[in-house]
């Protein structure tokens, strides 16, 4: 296999207006209420404060819903507490945003007794002091590998199409970086303490490759689709595309306990209080199913929606690579999605985005 899977970029660099196309990963972080207040319920009083940490909470509104059902919790136990809440994410994520918005009308800050705190670096490594939080979650976020990966995979630009070397060397990264999540929140907990997992999913599929159906599988069939299209037309490199791959997996059950089960540390640090997959709690079959009578603007989202996650990926990695200049990567970029949203409009609803949810919720020992 011809590997030089070292590419340095990290794998959520330059994310374009996140927060505005964030409309599916509200619904999930939405849909976590009941387990927020489940963890708090189990983790019970805390001294000398109750500490929340929220990883990869990117610039927007959903980092505030992360944590506000917990500190509504939380002042059911103790109403005069101190909370103590750390957002982690990335040195580019747009801190500025974020911190404006959390002391906002719809932030948290209105209430008593809480400070905000911010931890820069890779949710894979340590983000907090020992045995110091109350709550770790990551809504959304753990699906991104620590960093982008080239490797040759003609006929896709996902992880779960990926066959032979290129699935083995893609997989080998995913299982690593997700036992490096495990074992730095084994280290950042404190006993009692619980950490809370929610991101897309795969499950079980003996029809599709690999046996397993990922979500959103006709979006990055999609995506390739077009770009495939553009190397017809002399406007992307072949070569460019076949390695190309986005730097992010959708985990089963199986994947997200194997390393609690296969490490001896991990298994004594957790146990398991929940470990499941499911259909999204909103429109699960069609993210933007709501707009298929809409064709235009189904494709506006759809179009957006890709934008939001997956631009940066594209233009590092697959764009520059096609282009001389930058007003060359730029008129690709334009290119690329003009045709993405042309396709969604003109056959809306062939590639809606199916939505699996995984949760994973464990407690510190």
């Amino acid at each position: 296999m011809s590997s030089d899977d070292d590419a340095k970029d990290l794998a959520t660099e330059h994310m374009v207006d996140y927060d505005r196309h964030s409309h599916m990963q509200s619904n999930l972080v939405r849909s976590r209420k009941e387990w927020l207040k489940f963890a708090v319920s189990k983790t019970g009083l805390q001294s000398p404060e109750f500490r929340l940490l929220d990883l990869g909470c990117g610039p927007g509104h959903t980092a505030i819903e992360a944590v506000k059902p917990s500190i509504e919790a939380y002042r059911q136990l103790s109403p005069d507490g101190t909370i103590a809440v750390c957002h982690g994410d990335q040195p580019h994520n747009d801190w500025n945003a974020l911190f404006a918005l959390i002391g906002g009308k719809s932030g948290y800050l209105i209430d008593k007794n809480i400070r905000t705190e911010a931890s820069v670096g890779s949710f894979y490594d340590v983000m907090a002091s020992p045995g110091s939080v109350s709550i770790a979650t990551c809504f959304v976020a753990s699906h991104w590998l620590s960093r982008a990966m080239l490797i040759t995979s003609p006929g896709t630009v996902w992880y779960a199409d990926l066959t032979g070397d290129a699935r083995s060397a893609f997989m080998q990264l995913a299982q690593s970086d997700w036992t490096r999540f495990l074992r730095s929140r084994a280290i950042e907990l404190t006993s009692g303490g619980c950490v809370i997992v929610s991101t897309l999913a795969s499950i079980p599929d003996p029809n599709e490759t690999n046996g397993i159906r990922g979500s959103a599988r006709h979006l990055y069939r999609a995506i390739h689709k077009v770009a495939a299209g553009m190397v017809d037309d002399g406007l992307l490199s072949k070569e460019a595309l076949d390695r190309f791959i986005f730097p992010l997996w959708f985990p089963t059950v199986d994947d997200v306990l194997n390393p609690i089960l296969e490490n001896d540390d991990l298994a004594a640090a957790f146990d398991v209080l929940e470990a499941s997959v499911e259909d999204a709690a909103v429109n699960p079959q069609d993210a933007y199913g709501d707009y298929l009578a809409q064709p235009d603007e189904y494709a506006e989202l759809y179009a957006g929606y890709v934008r939001g996650f997956g631009e940066s990926s594209l233009r590092l990695h697959l764009f520059d690579r096609c282009a001389a200049t930058q007003e060359e990567s730029d008129r690709l970029t334009h290119a690329f999605f003009e045709r993405f949203e042309a396709l969604y409009r003109k056959e809306p609803g062939r590639y809606a985005s199916e939505t699996l949810t995984l949760t994973l919720v464990l407690q510190r020992r």
